[in-house]
């Protein structure tokens, strides 16, 4: 059975441990993103947990959660009701993709409980944290934004930052112009109307594990179809949209199509604070909440955090799924987006390389796919590299690539927005543009056997390591290719 809401799967994570509140007072603008950061500086993927917090300075009753939904992939498992494997997790949302479930509209729901409409709209009662204490423009929701195309209606749904600027007023960042929001925004535009806009804060978790679809791919049907059950969904007060019954918080209200402002600075994925640049705001409207809601951060910021395994996880499975079911391109194997680069900058693919021109396909169908835009780094290993393994990775690249050979230079391509190497900050251009480097690492000729024991040899020593009297080993990985 799905979680229904926020709250069931909280109760979960609990009794897994995977979950901890802190009753101690803490202190929204610096405090809780501290403690955030530092399960994720501080532990392996395998510790890792994730936070409430029901006393916060200032907010009496108040209570914020974070880290509860990508903090490790056993964490993101138990969200998706599935293995703790990327293999799992990767099927889960291949199935919602080629499933979905169109959500439905019910009359009413917990987020409908309590309503500030008008002048009693006041975003500064929510305890929203500031995530990069002393560095970020102030508190930042990041909460999954909802918008339609006015031609078709057609939604979009996505985690993007809003600046609290003040009691009914945020900032929005879409992202690069090829996003949904983006492209929503540019539409009203045209139409010289403001666009209706709402958010939601704390949601059933599946929610938050939908990576951007193809444009025109409602995000919320393809929710349905990991859960295998409907969303279900309310109208909104003031704007026609419609957002979950169960969210914790709503907010609704609309984007000016004629006016822009400085928005951020504020921490983001790739590392790097980014912002200061004019960007559309959000006029709020509306708020409904439950009588006691948990407002839901997400942990962003410098990787690993939660924003790097979501994506992590996500972009590789619809990139499989474009790859080998959309496509049907043969012999790939796996793809494994690395963390360091936000999981949008750096791919490895592992594939069986049957034909001139194979590892070139795959690659330009990966750029393809995101409009050029991620990937500026694409390395194809063979179908038994471990692309999982850093230290095999790093071992392919210093013996498997002539680099004049071997690597080619795509310039002038869309870049990553937030990509720090592509112009100096307080440099704006026109047009967002990069460059992209595709690295065949496949073997050319059969290479010399690995200088090790056999593999037969090496798991019968491991399987005695006890008999010889020795210290334990700390884990037992032997190359794929062995």
């Amino acid at each position: 059975m799905p979680y229904d809401s926020l709250r069931p799967y909280l109760a979960t994570l609990e009794q897994q441990g995977l979950m901890r509140w802190i009753d101690r007072e803490v202190d929204k603008d610096w405090e809780i993103s501290a403690l955030g950061r530092m399960i994720f500086r501080g532990m392996t993927e395998e510790r890792r947990y994730g936070f409430g917090f029901r006393n916060i300075k200032g907010y009496p009753g108040g209570r914020v959660v974070s880290g509860v939904i990508a903090a490790s992939t056993r964490m993101m498992s138990v969200a998706l009701e599935c293995d703790p494997t990327p293999a799992a997790i990767h099927e889960r949302t291949i199935r919602g993709l080629a499933k979905p479930i169109a959500p439905v509209v019910v009359s009413t729901g917990p987020c409908k409980e309590i309503a500030h409409k008008g002048s009693s709209v006041d975003l500064n009662r929510l305890p929203i944290p500031t995530w990069t204490p002393g560095k970020d423009a102030g508190p930042y929701l990041t909460p999954l934004w909802v918008t339609k195309d006015p031609d078709n209606g057609v939604r979009n749904v996505g985690i993007r930052r809003g600046q609290v600027k003040s009691a009914n007023r945020t900032g929005i960042l879409f992202g690069a112009p090829d996003r949904g929001g983006a492209i929503h925004h540019a539409k009203w535009k045209a139409r010289g109307q403001p666009m209706p806009a709402a958010c939601y804060l704390g949601a059933d978790p599946v929610h938050y594990l939908v990576a951007p679809g193809r444009y025109g791919e409602d995000e919320l049907a393809i929710v349905g179809g990991i859960r295998e059950e409907a969303v279900e969904m309310v109208k909104c007060e003031t704007v026609d949209l419609e957002v979950p019954a169960t969210a914790e918080i709503v907010i609704e209200g609309e984007v000016p199509t004629d006016y822009l402002e400085k928005e951020g600075p504020f921490g983001e994925f790739t590392g790097f604070m980014a912002g200061g640049r004019n960007c559309p705001v959000f006029n709020v409207k509306c708020i409904t909440q439950r009588k006691d809601p948990i407002l839901l951060g997400i942990i962003s910021q410098f990787p690993p955090s939660e924003s790097s395994m979501i994506k992590r996880n996500l972009l590789e499975a619809n990139l499989l799924k474009h790859l080998t079911q959309t496509l049907r391109i043969p012999g790939v194997v796996d793809l494994h987006a690395l963390e360091a680069g936000g999981c949008t900058a750096t791919l490895w693919v592992s594939l069986k390389k049957m034909y001139s021109g194979h590892v070139d396909q795959v690659a330009m169908a990966v750029l393809g796919y995101f409009g050029m835009s991620y990937y500026k780094w694409i390395i194809v290993a063979d179908e038994d590299d471990d692309i999982r393994d850093p230290f095999m990775r790093e071992w392919i690249l210093s013996w498997r690539v002539n680099p004049a050979r071997d690597m080619r230079i795509l310039p002038g391509t869309a870049a990553i927005e937030l990509d720090p190497s592509g112009h100096p900050p307080e440099e704006i251009p026109a047009e967002e543009l990069g460059s992209k480097v595709i690295i065949d690492a496949t073997r050319r000729w059969q290479y010399p056997a690995m200088s090790l024991p056999s593999r037969e040899h090496m798991e019968t020593v491991a399987a005695r390591w006890a008999d010889y009297g020795l210290p334990a080993l700390d884990h037992v990985q032997l190359p794929k290719g062995l």
